[in-house]
């Protein structure tokens, strides 16, 4: 069993000025990532930045290197064009590949400050496993793109490698590898659409699979990432739909008015309008809230631990995909209005992860003369009971996570978080789960789906 009472942060974030270009870029990763697995300009050596923004989310590792350069004022557009490309996307590949390269070769030397005296707080995953996205964010071509065909966003074409065709990249570095190369129109669209770990990544792995099989042409990424958002209501998964992209001599063609329809259309007008959508991001600031609580010293248990312990456990929260967080908090709202005497406790399946679980538990106000410290010791030991009677109620969970909070009278603010390996499970475990369920009557009438449970 891990216990979450808290979270430990022993690190100090890089504070180097961020032009805007950075900054906007800082802000997007920020809110999709959260804070525990997103850091801005990583160093691997005194001096040396690794990449603009680093993102590390178990074996997935996404480097993104961002670049803003104005567009030439010389007559010849095409030549404006190849000193544009060499600055804003020759520069940025390389320095992609090359922090790759520099993480797969000495994985253990990355800091976050450039001094180099505060190494990545977060454990980099073995290099066999090591799943990396690379992305090129050029800014600075808008306007005169704009200019000559009527649209701001650069084309990928997957047949190209170089500047040879104006306002066009490919998706192959010259060693073979892919590589997202986005401009600011583009950037803004999947930010917006995509703000988990898990939706960004499912669709860069998506696009990735897609554009990999045959010749794409796609005017503007912010099409792609549209009819992606058009492939269904809202319940994942979403896909790339082949069906809706026509061929047109031997090409995928994506043309330039996707996005506009989607902005107009009736699955964004869904989004926006979801009551169930604004409440999921209650789960982004939960653990935004952990990290806080932290940093201002406001944490009693748990500062001995290490964040790559405490990461372990809230990656799982954090990996949930914007569905899902709408489930799990829905099942918070569920028993959010019950009476506040008592606990009360559901339980909600990931849809994301089968066989993984989520407890909530809101807990009744407690004695006013009870120090905190005794509070979240009973706290964690109901959370516990809670937490072992939901195992044997649901053999095939393998994980559990349990959160206790207060309820909405409570004048105590602990939190408590503990995650229980479902698999490790014993005669004695089971015995204490028939007790805790017909002594102390702890969820006694959940049955096999799940239901709100009260004591």
């Amino acid at each position: 069993m891990m216990e979450m009472q808290t979270l430990n942060l022993p690190f100090e974030k890089n504070k180097m000025s961020l032009n805007a270009s950075e900054a906007r870029l800082s802000a997007m990763t920020r809110k999709t990532f959260l804070s525990m697995w997103s850091y801005e300009n990583p160093f691997y050596k005194r001096g040396k930045e690794l990449c603009d923004v680093l993102v590390v989310c178990g074996n997935d590792v996404i480097i993104i290197s961002d670049k803003l350069n104005a567009f030439g004022d010389h007559p010849d557009a095409k030549v404006n064009w190849k000193r544009w490309y060499k600055k804003a996307i020759d520069a940025s590949i390389r320095q992609l590949c090359g922090a790759r390269n520099q993480l797969k070769r000495d994985p253990g030397k990355v800091y976050i400050n450039a001094q180099v005296s505060s190494p990545l707080p977060l454990r980099l995953p073995s290099i066999d496993q090591m799943r990396i996205h690379l992305i090129a964010v050029a800014n600075g071509c808008e306007e005169p793109c704009l200019k000559l065909f009527g649209r701001s966003s650069i084309t990928i074409n997957t047949q190209i490698k170089d500047s040879s065709e104006i306002f066009s990249v490919g998706t192959l570095t010259d060693d073979g590898d892919f590589i997202h190369i986005v401009g600011t129109k583009a950037l803004d669209a999947i930010f917006q659409c995509f703000d988990t770990t898990r939706d960004f990544i499912d669709y860069l792995n998506r696009k990735k699979e897609a554009l990999l099989r045959e010749h794409w042409i796609i005017d503007g990424e912010e099409n792609l990432v549209a009819l992606y958002m058009m492939s269904q209501r809202g319940d994942r998964p979403f896909s790339i739909p082949l069906h809706a992209i026509p061929i047109e001599k031997d090409i995928r063609v994506v043309k330039g008015d996707k996005w506009l329809t989607y902005l107009g259309g009736a699955a964004h007008a869904y989004r926006q309008e979801s009551n169930a959508r604004e409440m999921s991001y209650f789960i982004d600031h939960l653990i935004e809230g952990v990290v806080e609580d932290y940093t201002s010293e406001r944490m009693i248990i748990g500062q001995n631990q290490s964040i790559s312990y405490h990461e372990q456990a809230f990656r799982m929260l954090a990996s949930e995909s914007r569905v899902s967080r709408q489930l799990l908090v829905q099942a918070l709202m569920d028993i959010y209005l019950e009476s506040t005497n008592t606990f009360w406790c559901n339980i909600a399946e990931s849809i994301d992860e089968p066989s993984l679980y989520y407890l909530w538990l809101l807990y009744p106000p407690a004695p006013m003369e009870w120090q905190i410290e005794k509070l979240e010791a009973h706290l964690l030991n109901e959370l516990t009971k809670y937490m072992i009677v939901c195992r044997s109620k649901f053999p095939n969970a393998r994980r559990i996570f349990g959160i206790c909070l207060p309820n909405r009278d409570c004048n105590h603010t602990s939190q408590i978080y503990r995650v229980i390996d479902g698999e490790k499970w014993t005669d004695e475990m089971q015995e204490a789960a028939n007790k805790y369920e017909q002594v102390e009557n702890i969820l006694a009438e959940t049955q096999e789906i799940t239901l709100i449970a009260a004591r």
